[in-house]
């Protein structure tokens, strides 16, 4: 029997060590038993093509128009110019000046088009709403948003539609406060984070 798209992916995340268990601060300041460091799958090119053909694919069964893939620096770069690439379509990239996310200067021909954004993982939703925001400004139209692994289980909504996603599981994100695994005094790690503020 073949194996599925979401036990393929999540295989590929433990091959690659891109699973990890413990006690993790999340870019959206929340805590977790599990992350998914996406660092493991860029360090590893041909596990990455592995997976970006599974999303390339995904999205070319949806037959959406559109000239642009979007993502937000850094983690969905690699990501998203991959996929560009595959579709054969544009690429740019959001990223933070001064705290507030903005589409990166110098891709002129993104203004009032139509685009994708493709992300990493989606845990809140909230670098994916910023890059919409960037988007709207700009005039573009938002054709689709795709991510590899959806930890909100589609809890996470744009404009009532939860992201594509390759694995989407339910895995709980806690407020600090309210935490269990900093209420056993586990040590908290905070990975991917040495350039975030």
């Amino acid at each position: 029997m073949p194996e599925n798209r979401s036990d393929l992916i999540l295989r590929l995340f433990e091959e690659s060590n891109a699973l990890l268990r413990g006690h993790f601060k999340l870019t959206s300041g929340k805590h977790s038993e599990w992350y998914f460091e996406k660092i493991k799958l860029i360090e590893r090119p041909i596990v990455l093509e592995k997976i970006i053909d599974l999303l390339v694919e995904k999205i070319k069964d949806d037959h959406l128009d559109f000239d642009y893939v979007v993502s937000p620096a850094y983690g969905g770069i690699a990501i998203g110019f991959l996929t560009a690439l595959k579709l054969n379509k544009f690429f740019a990239f959001s990223q933070r000046v001064e705290e507030k996310m903005t589409i990166r200067s110098g891709f002129s021909g993104l203004d009032k088009s139509k685009a994708i954004i493709v992300e990493d993982i989606v845990t809140t939703g909230g670098s994916v709403l910023e890059v919409i925001e960037c988007l709207r400004q700009k005039e573009v139209k938002v054709a689709g948003i795709y991510c590899l692994v959806d930890r909100s289980g589609g809890e996470v909504l744009f404009a009532g539609q939860p992201a594509t996603s390759l694995l989407s599981l339910k895995v709980e994100a806690f407020e600090p406060e309210n935490c269990p695994l900093c209420q056993q005094n586990l040590p908290l790690i905070k990975p991917g984070a040495s350039d975030k503020k």
